[in-house]
């Protein structure tokens, strides 16, 4: 109603690098104060991708709810824009029957476009932006991409086109082009678990080890038989570094080397994006996650304003 501010959602978000912990937290705290997940990755959402993307396991779906999780074909494009309009939805949803939504994902730039903190409609000028950068040397432009850019954007382009380089650029400086629409806003707490650097990328090597047992090369075999990097899913860390070994030019044990290396890449890259680009975020230490995130959600939640 005109001249009349609509109260809220309050909607917890539990982010941080990958590997950290964030799914069996916030399903910890879903059970504890009513809520439903809602996944803010962008390779959850594809289906029968489901090793490489750590999706729960049949015994953890029991546990409660989970939304946005394998709604698009795994050769399909998604956008950040196509996952604002979703989970708006589901958050909606998930109020309208009295439970608190939670978001868990590390894909930093979905989180920063739904909290509004990211504007999703270019500005007049880009045009004359695109027309400037198609004169700059492509080398330039993926080096401020990677400095600009949410990691999972950047593991998303073919950094050696420069026409999906621009827009990328584009992306990141402005969000995706959509018609104006009036959005919610959401009353957020924003939690991010905080690991030891050392300890981090223990539990990043050990998890690689436990998808490859658990089949990961036969996810990467299917997105390679059907264009592998040429598919957006494709470009994903855990399933692009099987694509020599797949050519013969490559051991399974460095395959297995290089997604650890490149996810404990991507997991620094992560963590710069949190404490950088993320308003209001709150660090809580990864050994003591559920007691700290407990007293914040209570808090939160207690509070009416």
């Amino acid at each position: 109603m005109k001249g009349t501010e609509m109260k809220k959602i309050k909607v917890i978000v539990i982010a941080g690098p990958t590997a950290s912990g964030k799914s069996d937290l916030a399903m910890d705290l879903a059970e504890q104060y009513h809520g439903e997940l809602i996944s803010a990755d962008s390779l959850q959402v594809y289906q029968q991708l489901d090793i490489g993307t750590a999706k729960a396991s049949e015994e953890e779906l029991k546990r409660g709810p989970q939304h946005l999780i394998d709604i698009v074909p795994f050769d399909a494009d998604y956008s950040v824009a196509e996952f604002v309009e979703d989970a708006d939805k589901a958050i909606a949803e998930v109020a309208s029957r009295g439970k608190v939504p939670i978001i868990v994902g590390g894909t930093g730039f979905y989180i920063k476009a739904l909290l509004g903190q990211q504007q999703l409609d270019f500005a007049p000028s880009v045009a004359e932006e695109v027309a400037i950068d198609q004169k700059k040397d492509l080398k330039d432009l993926v080096q401020e991409l990677k400095g600009s850019a949410d990691a999972d954007l950047v593991n998303r382009v073919d950094l050696n086109n420069k026409s999906r380089v621009i827009r990328a650029l584009q992306i990141a400086r402005h969000g995706i082009k959509e018609d104006v629409t009036v959005r919610p806003q959401y009353d957020s707490l924003v939690l991010a678990i905080d690991w030891p650097r050392e300890v981090l990328y223990e539990r990043i090597n050990q998890r690689v080890h436990t998808m490859v047992e658990k089949g990961l090369e036969k996810e990467a075999r299917l997105l390679y038989n059907a264009g592998g990097i040429n598919l957006q899913a494709g470009r994903g860390i855990g399933y692009k570094e099987f694509y020599p070994y797949f050519d013969g030019n490559l051991s399974l044990e460095q395959v297995i080397a290089d997604i650890q290396q490149d996810s404990r890449r991507y997991a620094k890259r992560q963590l710069t994006y949190w404490r950088h680009q993320i308003d209001g975020l709150e660090w809580i230490n990864g050994e003591n996650r559920v007691v700290e995130a407990t007293t914040h959600v209570h808090d939160f939640l207690l509070n009416k304003e």
